[in-house]
């Protein structure tokens, strides 16, 4: 508990989170305004704004830069935009742009693939509406009529602003939303006709509009939680889903509790010399001297645990955090560094229980564990990333993680995550191990045929499907603010919803290893983790047809992106959901065999 404070407080403190605090400004006072990334729903490859070169500053020094925007590649750069707070601007000019004919084809392309600017004005991101009339993240760079393509070149900002002083004299102002009205003005026109798209030429006044608008809220995300949903009928199926399934939830752990109690009072009924009658032969208590005799492959599962451990922490402290207020689904880099940081700093206990997890099965090899538990994630995750990095470069995208983030991932791994790990390690393995209700004996109990529902196959299509349907709807909001350029901001719901999935991903795994036990098969390690681990492979599968039904991607790098992210975001829910089964089935099985005598 306390590495996971030490971590909220490094991310709080150390790199300023948003959303704690909200500025405040007094009349006539610079507000920031930044560029952000181009991007496209379409391509999903981002690319910086300055590529066009369009209105420039002498520096462009990358803002705001922390952590998790290195790690991502985000760009968020210095503006020439002036904006000073409660001061109207009118048709100011920014710059005077003389577009090359190669400039002139490369922002054909981009209008082509729908590339919107992004901009950050106090932190906030910019909002404008579509032809739909649609609130949309950042601004269209243009429009192309048939042949003839058009260059918003003219910004109006409308800033919602609230007084945030009880006094008349030095008042201050907070920002509530920024929206942005666009249009292609043309430069021969002194009165411009906002109905008149005009067409690239090579030279472009770049010009800009400021008015304020008072508000009495002081949500300053109220405007953008809109984008998301403009009613509350997005939540009718989640609370319905999610009543449903608390429901269940309930009926599987009274089933079990039920079952188990009727069990125990069946054994203590039969006499002793019947001890070893139909009834008992039939029953989990038969198979008391195997049920605790380490699985198969101890190494790996012990990792796999560990892991599974560190990444279940992070989450619900990301959840948590987000939840109450800390940190917004808009701040992406700022995300990023709050999930590095706790990652990081839980690197700890997932050496101290891959170790004690090690130890327990009786393991020999402890320095492979250490480093199993230390390496094998950050291996994957950089080869992985690595592909996808190299794929981005050939796209010259502007997310390709250069050198100097890749050595500050690397120093964070070696130089935070590796020393707590291996401190995790050592604490775990000078600690005793558990003691079990019962040992078990030499020679392994011949396991009798099983029903077919038992087997791999089919348990894990059952309860893997169990699992992910609960959190279904949350998944498809979550890919749709990701992949579709939406911000997703029910991260209480979301606290609530991943409870839920850890409740029945321990029941579906109870349940699973109870019907083992009953028909005396003692090999029931794997097959608690696995069960709701398949909910991981389930994600997978929707991603795929996610991709079939929602996305257009046609550039094999946003592919191999798309599908490689996909894979580690699946890879982490089954870990997540495997271990949680693991650790309350080993929980289960220990407490029924403390609840009957044996012999």
């Amino acid at each position: 508990m306390s590495i996971l404070m030490l971590s909220m407080i490094c991310v709080i403190y150390t790199f300023d989170l948003p959303g704690i605090q909200q500025k405040t400004y007094f009349e006539g006072q610079q507000i920031p305004v930044l560029i952000n990334e181009m991007t496209s729903e379409s391509t999903q490859l981002p690319y910086d704004y300055y590529d066009l070169d369009i209105c420039k500053p002498e520096s462009t020094e990358n803002q705001n830069q922390n952590i998790g925007s290195m790690i991502l590649g985000t760009l968020i750069q210095q503006s020439k935009y002036q904006i000073f707070m409660n001061y109207e601007i009118t048709d100011e000019i920014l710059c005077t742009k003389h577009f090359t004919q190669t400039e002139q084809n490369n922002l054909k392309w981009f209008i082509d693939h729908d590339y919107r600017v992004n901009m950050l004005i106090d932190e906030l991101p910019i909002l404008s509406s579509n032809p739909l009339n649609n609130t949309i993240i950042g601004v269209p760079l243009g429009i192309r009529n048939v042949n003839q393509y058009s260059f918003y070149n003219h910004y109006n900002f409308k800033i919602e602003i609230y007084n945030t002083s009880k006094s008349e004299i030095n008042q201050t102002f907070s920002i509530n939303s920024i929206t942005v009205e666009f249009e292609s003005k043309c430069m021969d026109s002194s009165e411009i006709d906002s109905g008149i798209n005009c067409p690239i030429n090579s030279i472009v006044n770049v010009t800009y509009s400021v008015r304020y608008l008072m508000t009495n809220s002081s949500n300053r995300w109220s405007a953008y939680l809109n984008i998301v949903t403009n009613t509350d009928q997005e939540w009718m199926p989640l609370s319905i889903t999610l009543y449903v399934f608390f429901g269940l939830t309930c009926l599987i752990a009274l089933f079990i509790r039920f079952t188990v109690k009727r069990d125990v009072l069946t054994f203590e009924m039969l006499p002793q010399e019947d001890s070893d009658g139909q009834i008992d032969q039939k029953g989990w208590k038969q198979i008391s001297r195997d049920v605790f005799r380490p699985p198969a492959g101890i190494l790996f599962l012990s990792v796999l645990i560990g892991t599974g451990i560190q990444f279940t922490i992070m989450t619900f402290f990301v959840f948590f955090l987000s939840s109450i207020g800390f940190i917004y689904s808009a701040h992406t880099g700022y995300l990023a560094t709050l999930v590095i940081v706790v990652y990081v700093f839980t690197g700890s206990l997932n050496g101290y229980y891959s170790s004690k997890f090690y130890k327990y099965f009786k393991g020999e090899y402890w320095l492979l564990c250490t480093l199993g538990s230390n390496l094998a994630f950050p291996i994957m995750a950089l080869f992985i990333f690595g592909i996808e990095n190299i794929a981005l470069m050939f796209e010259e995208a502007s997310s390709g993680l250069d050198f100097k983030s890749g050595i500050t991932f690397i120093a964070l791994q070696l130089g935070i995550q590796t020393p707590l790990n291996l401190i995790g390690s050592l604490i775990g393995f000078k600690t005793e191990s558990p003691k079990n209700p019962c040992k078990y004996g030499q020679i392994a109990q011949e396991i009798p045929q099983q029903p077919f529902y038992l087997d791999y196959f089919y348990s894990c299509l059952i309860g893997g499907f169990v699992c992910f349907i609960s959190i279904g709807l949350e998944i498809s909001q979550i890919m749709q603010s990701i992949w579709k350029n939406s911000y997703y901001e029910f991260f209480v719901s979301l606290l609530f919803t991943a409870i839920l999935l850890i409740i029945i991903s321990a029941e579906v795994s109870i349940l699973t290893v109870y019907f083992l036990l009953q028909n005396q098969n003692h090999r029931w390690w794997w097959k608690a983790f696995f069960v709701p681990f398949t909910s991981g492979v389930y994600l997978f599968i929707y991603s795929i047809q996610y991709y079939l039904d929602s996305l257009q991607f046609t550039r094999f790098s946003t592919i191999l992106y798309y599908f490689g992210t996909m894979y580690m975001a699946s890879l982490c829910l089954g870990l997540i959901c495997g271990t949680v089964g693991f650790l309350a089935s080993h929980v289960f099985v220990k407490k029924i065999y403390s609840m009957v005598k044996l012999d």
